[in-house]
């Protein structure tokens, strides 16, 4: 996930400049421990080249055999003057050893082997740092020393560097995951908020959200009051209407319906042509969901006529009607993976459907289960033997006429 440029430059530079102050110290450090390794089976000569390197400024660290250098050989050693030919371990098993501890220490080799050809052959055997011939010009081989340590010196540098840089692209990759999960957070909050929004009014929506609860939008079974509307006459009037007309007239509707809805606390289930269905009592449990739900139905009913003055004018005489039940129902995330709906199914919603079915236009048809949680705010009209489709017993339901003063 690519960073945001204020932040990738102030990481990047935090980081450089770490990485740059790391590398001066580091070079202090290492000019104040720079060793150099002799080893040389003739005593005379590693005293001599000890002294030689000692006026220069370096540690010497002198071995008078193979098996010693071997031993004494650590990480503080920046070069290796090394002989060939000793009696103990040969100089060229002395190589592949502390080459196999450290394959940047640059060494080299200080023989009495002058052939040429012997000196080719073992150069391109054992790629040494370099091959100087003893007897020869002494500051060939102060200079020889000087350009290995300074090679070793930025071998050692950079792989200084190279792991301080590893370090902090390490640093760098868990910063990128914790602020990719961070984002995969919020993006899913601002989901599941869009989600709900969809359903309940943006301040539900958002205090469910701030809640920090998850248990939001479960499949559960619940005992809810579940409320179908229609428009009366819609279809038939819809024949006779432009299309633009008709999309027009239904987006109006829907539009100041959902704004009743979500004062109540209703939650929105879906759109079914120009019928609508609510239920309350679920993602918030409330114990008035009843009441909310006839308390809205009731606005509902009075938005319409007035909406029905202008709907009038266009030849659309339709007016709304109403299906409300209480009871158990199950209420959960239904559909497959392609299309999931927040919706609510059961026995209970079917008589609230059936109800909208047989109401008139205007009414409100509730039954006796609802009416036991609101008789005393409203005034209602009592209809008997009622035959809902799909209900073997006729029923007794309820018209609210209005809410008691």
């Amino acid at each position: 996930m690519q960073l945001p440029d204020t932040t990738t430059l102030a990481v990047t530079e935090n980081i450089f400049l770490d990485c740059y102050q790391r590398t001066i110290k580091m070079s202090n450090e290492i000019s104040d421990k720079t060793c150099i390794m002799i080893v040389d089976d003739d005593l005379s000569m590693l005293q001599t080249i000890a002294v030689m390197l000692e006026e220069e400024g370096y540690d010497v660290l002198t071995c008078g055999a193979g098996k010693e250098a071997i031993d004494k050989f650590h990480d503080a050693v920046f070069a290796v003057v090394l002989d060939i030919n000793m009696p103990d371990i040969s100089g060229l098993e002395v190589f592949e050893i502390i080459k196999s501890k450290n394959q940047y220490v640059p060494i080299v080799f200080h023989t009495g082997y002058d052939e040429r050809e012997k000196r080719i052959d073992i150069r391109r055997h054992f790629r040494p740092h370099a091959y100087v011939v003893k007897g020869s010009d002494p500051e060939q081989l102060l200079d020889t020393v000087a350009g290995a340590v300074e090679s070793y010196k930025n071998i050692r540098e950079n792989i200084k560097l190279n792991e301080t840089l590893r370090e902090r692209n390490t640093l760098i990759e868990e910063f990128n995951r914790s602020l990719e999960d961070k984002v995969k957070r919020h993006v899913e909050e601002i989901q599941r908020t869009l989600r709900l929004k969809r359903y309940v009014s943006p301040q539900i929506a958002e205090s469910i959200i701030s809640s920090g609860s998850d248990k939001y939008l479960m499949n559960a079974r619940k005992i809810l009051t579940i409320c179908f509307s229609d428009l009366k006459g819609f279809t038939e009037a819809s024949e006779h209407m432009e299309p633009e007309d008709t999309v027009n007239l239904l987006n109006e509707y829907f539009a100041e319906m959902t704004k009743i809805i979500f004062k109540y606390g209703g939650t929105l289930d879906k759109f079914i042509g120009d019928g609508i269905l609510v239920f309350f009592g679920d993602p918030i449990m409330v114990d008035n969901h009843a009441e909310r739900a006839v308390r809205m139905a009731i606005d509902m009913r009075e938005k319409v006529c007035e909406l029905r003055k202008h709907w009038l004018l266009h030849g659309c005489d339709v007016d709304i009607y109403f299906g409300i039940n209480t009871g158990f129902a199950t209420v959960g995330n239904i559909g497959s993976e392609i299309q999931m709906n927040y919706t609510v199914i059961g026995h209970q919603v079917n008589i609230a459907h059936r109800l909208q079915v047989e109401a008139k236009p205007g009414q409100i048809l509730i039954t006796a289960r609802t009416l036991s949680e609101i008789k005393d705010i409203v005034e209602t009209e009592e209809i008997k033997n009622v035959k809902l489709k799909g209900i073997n017993k006729p029923a007794t339901v309820y018209n609210i006429l209005r809410c008691k003063a």
